[in-house]
Parts: C-alpha cells; sequence; structure tokens
C-alpha cells in the first residue's frame, strides 16, 4: 500500500476532564481550518457498547466469570461489532440516551477492568486504523484512556505514525458543574437540590476515576515526567526528538472555546513539525 500511515494524537484522561469537547473541536479546527483529512475514534465509546450490549442480554456485570464468558462467546462479540456499527450511525440525541446515562458510564468502567474486553477494544482500533490509511485519513484523532500503551501497540503494528499524547485532569467540582450546565454558577450560589446534584456526580467521578487507576488492564495514568499546561495556557510547541506528551488541566473557569482553542493550535503545530 502507496498511502502513508496516519499520524495519531491521542486524548486521554480522567472522567469529565472535557477532552471530549476539545477533541471535537480540535478534530473540526484541523479539518475546517488547515484541511487535513481528519478521523475521530472515540474508543471510550466501545466499553460503554460492550456494557449496554451485556445488560440487554440479563448479564450481572458485577460478576467477572460471567462478564469474561460473555466476551469469549464469538457470537456475542460479533453481535457487539454490529452496535458499534449501529451506534455511529445513529442521531447523536439517541446515542446520547442510550450511551451517556450515569448507569453506562459505570457499567462501562466495569467493562474496562476485564482484559478480553480491552482485547475486543483493542481489535476493532487496529481495523479501524487500517480503514484510516486505506482511506486516506491523514489524522487520527483517538479520545479515551490508557492511550499511550495502546498508541504504542499501534505502532507496532505499523498502522499509524504516534506523533503526541495528552492526558487531561480537571477539579471535580469543576467537571461536576460544566456537565450540568453550571458552568458560570458557583457552587455556592445553587439551590440545594443542584447542590446534591453537583455532589453525587463528584462521587461518581471519583469513583470511575479511581477504579480506572486502579483496574489491572490498561490502567489510566499522566505521562510520566510530561509537563503540566492549565488551561488557556498553552505554550508553543517546539520541535523536538522525543514525541511530545503533556498534562492538561482543564480545571480553569473558561468557556468551551477558550478551553479548546489553545489545544487544537498546539496539535496543528505538532503535526506541521512531524
Amino acid at each position: 500500500m502507496n498511502q502513508p500511515v496516519p499520524k495519531l494524537v491521542t486524548f486521554d484522561g480522567e472522567a469529565r476532564s472535557g477532552k471530549g469537547t476539545i477533541v471535537q473541536a480540535t478534530k473540526d479546527y484541523l479539518r475546517d481550518e488547515c484541511g487535513y483529512n481528519v478521523m475521530l475514534i472515540d474508543a471510550g465509546q466501545v466499553f460503554r457498547v460492550l456494557g449496554v450490549a451485556a445488560t440487554r442480554e440479563g448479564l450481572d456485570l458485577d460478576d467477572p466469570e460471567a462478564v469474561d464468558g460473555y466476551l469469549a462467546d464469538d457470537a456475542n462479540a460479533e453481535a457487539c461489532v454490529q452496535l458499534v456499527k449501529d451506534v455511529y450511525h445513529m442521531e447523536k440525541d439517541e446515542r446520547d440516551a442510550l450511551l451517556y446515562t450515569n448507569e453506562a458510564g459505570e457499567n462501562s468502567a466495569k467493562m474496562g477492568k476485564r482484559p478480553l474486553a480491552q482485547e475486543f477494544k483493542d481489535s476493532l482500533l487496529r481495523k479501524w486504523l487500517r480503514d484510516a490509511r486505506e482511506e486516506g485519513f491523514d489524522v487520527v484523532l483517538l479520545d479515551g484512556r490508557s492511550l499511550a500503551e495502546v498508541g504504542e501497540m499501534l505502532v507496532a503494528h505499523e498502522l499509524c505514525d504516534f506523533v503526541a499524547g495528552f492526558y487531561f485532569v480537571c477539579d471535580p467540582m469543576v467537571g461536576a458543574r460544566r456537565t450540568l450546565g453550571f458552568a458560570n454558577t458557583p457552587y455556592t450560589e445553587l439551590a440545594d437540590d443542584d447542590k446534591q446534584r453537583v455532589d453525587e456526580l463528584i462521587e461518581q467521578i471519583s469513583v470511575r476515576n479511581e477504579a480506572d487507576k486502579q483496574r489491572t488492564v490498561q490502567p489510566i495514568a499522566p505521562p510520566t515526567g510530561a509537563p503540566t499546561f492549565h488551561l488557556p495556557d498553552v505554550p508553543r510547541y517546539e520541535k523536538r526528538d522525543t514525541r511530545p506528551m503533556a498534562v492538561i488541566d482543564t480545571s480553569a473557569e473558561i468557556s468551551k472555546q477558550a478551553m479548546a482553542l489553545p489545544v487544537a493550535h498546539y496539535v496543528e503545530q505538532v503535526l506541521a513539525a512531524s
């Protein structure tokens, strides 16, 4: 195949850190402002799909043996691949209602602990990277967790040029308020019912992040020795011999655009230099 492999940029990190918003804005910027042919892959969505598929079959996701048995069945695996395809073609509202509930998030974390679920996800990623090359994509943006390890795996299969990786963190209070639509309202000014909703989501965020850090297969962890950028302050990229990796702190009380554009500009600079 004469088509060059796409350049891979990973967007990793903690729950409710804003990385999904930022990666989507980065895709739009690279495509619309810079002329790149960009594919966005949401690796984390695969675990949400697996959780939905398994619960539809009445599976107890707190039973590791039952989960492993389900994932080891070829017919179940084929059904999950089909559901991944179906989800891709859903309207956003339908997809969000199916995959982005609190229950779906909790079940996604449970699936992410299982080695066979990680293998299922990695197998799909390899297929999607092969498709990206065949279809002539210049850049693949990969959104998920534990992606430094995944990026190295994809490089080992000669499916991409892994050019940069970002790990996103956020104060859980800020992340919870943003998610619930209270970004412009200080916690102390919220109604009591809204404070309770924020408190409950903070607890869910903390539990999810701890579970992702403690799992035995592909645990999340910030890149060793990477600098931390506090949005909106991101320095101009300077070309180096090693792959640029950075921790991005999104805790500042700023708009989505102010949060996303500095990262998009930095990615553009990395791509231009690679």
